[in-house]
């Protein structure tokens, strides 16, 4: 196993080395691009420079480092806690790509730590135990944007932390404050996961897991700290929005048009160009910031959309939720890495089904009952993909091992029912 793990990890940091010069790819860019403004002016936005020019910058660190960069315009458009990493590795370390490559490979060393950690609270046997480390470690999705510089990463080990915290906190009642902050963090790595961590309290207090008072003041101490983005948003926008990224305009338009009931698919889920409402947008753009303007806009035209169209509500509603359960690629994507992602979603679908029928444990089936809400909760709400499933492998992952364990312990009592006694 640890000569496949070495040889995994090699292959991935010699992939992601090459490519790492030409961070074309839109979402990555822009993680760089905020992170890179932090750090050399402090504010969370953008230069007045144009992208080809901030391209060309990111080939050449000892250029960065000298340069003196415009203002442009603030910027929520991406949640911010992969921005803030980003920023502080260039500003401790330097303004090369390498470091912020070098800091991913390091994280998913610590999750593959905490990962084994969390099997080990739970009691497995030694080899579950290192069989589901070694899951973890070689995800197929972990791979595949190991290369990228994208957030996924980031929100995979923040949800392999914050899963260790909470079961921590069940079984040795520690302090419930670190498991909470992290629920915190999670959302503010990727909205996506805004649901999960309520979800998963949740119905840990239905089930007598988690107390009345626990659930409240996890859920205080969590929309506390987004609220600290939230806040920050109000005062740079100078608005009374509610706003977490200024992309959720954009993600309702997505999610709701005559496009979906057809089209949608859990691999490409993204099907308007929301640039074609542009035009109808110039029209209407009023004094509120740019990028405040146009998420009112679309969702004012999502609302609109819906108002005109109520006979495509349903069926919008439940592709997308069939879409976000659906294990199996909708439309096909090559490679052996996303065969790979598709045949351990699902084992993870099975073994969720496996529990949900047969096993008596109330901590895993309070997970599996809160990732089914909270992939209900933003399914509605945005457009779902396989890409946004990768931050909770880890989850998923349990999910396997605690099916292989159930098994394991059934065939030990048909072969020895006095000891299974």
């Amino acid at each position: 196993m640890g000569f496949i793990l070495v040889l995994m990890f090699s292959y991935n940091w010699i992939v992601a080395n090459e490519i790492k010069s030409d961070p074309g790819f839109s979402d990555a860019f822009e993680f760089l691009y905020v992170g890179l403004s932090l750090a050399k002016t402090g504010q969370y936005g953008y230069f007045q420079s144009t992208r080809k020019e901030i391209l060309n910058d990111f080939n050449n660190p000892e250029v960065i480092k000298t340069k003196t960069y415009i203002k442009g315009e603030s910027t929520a458009f991406r949640p911010p806690i992969w921005p803030l990493i980003i920023a502080g590795i260039f500003f401790v370390f330097g303004y090369s790509l390498t470091n912020i490559l070098i800091f991913k490979f390091l994280i998913h060393l610590l999750g593959i730590y905490i990962f084994h950690k969390t099997l080990k609270l739970l009691n497995f046997k030694e080899y579950l135990t290192i069989t589901g480390t070694f899951l973890y470690a070689i995800s197929p999705a972990w791979q595949l944007y190991s290369r990228l510089f994208l957030s996924e990463p980031i929100t995979y080990f923040f949800i392999t932390l914050w899963i260790y915290l909470l079961i921590k906190y069940i079984q040795n009642k520690i302090s419930i404050i670190p498991q909470a902050c992290v629920a915190g963090i999670i959302i503010l790595c990727h909205p996506y996961s805004l649901f999960l961590p309520f979800s998963v309290w949740f119905i840990m207090f239905l089930t007598q897991k988690l107390k009345l008072k626990v659930f409240i003041i996890s859920s205080v101490i969590c929309i506390s700290i987004v609220s600290l983005w939230v806040v920050r948003n109000m005062v740079a926008f100078n608005t009374q929005e509610i706003i977490i990224t200024t992309s959720s305009g954009e993600v309702l338009a997505k999610g709701w048009n005559e496009k979906v009931p057809k089209e949608h698919t859990n691999t490409q889920g993204d099907l308007i160009d929301v640039r074609e409402l542009y035009s109808e947008f110039d029209k209407n753009l009023n004094k509120d910031h740019f990028e405040v303007a146009r998420m009112k806009f679309f969702k004012g035209a999502t609302i609109n959309f819906l108002k005109n169209n109520p006979e495509l509500i349903f069926p919008i509603i439940s592709k997308k939720i069939k879409s976000a359960f659906n294990p199996l690629p909708e439309s096909r994507k090559a490679g052996i890495l996303e065969i790979g992602r598709w045949f351990f979603q699902l084992l993870s679908f099975l073994s969720m089904i496996y529990l949900l029928l047969w096993s008596k444990n109330k901590l895993i089936k309070s997970l599996i009952f809160g990732l089914i809400f909270s992939t209900i909760g933003i399914s509605l709400i945005t457009y779902s993909g396989f890409r946004f499933r990768m931050p909770q492998v880890g989850l998923e992952l349990l999910f396997i091992i605690f099916v292989l364990d159930d098994i394991i312990q059934r065939i030990k009592g048909k072969i020895n029912p006095q000891a299974s006694a």
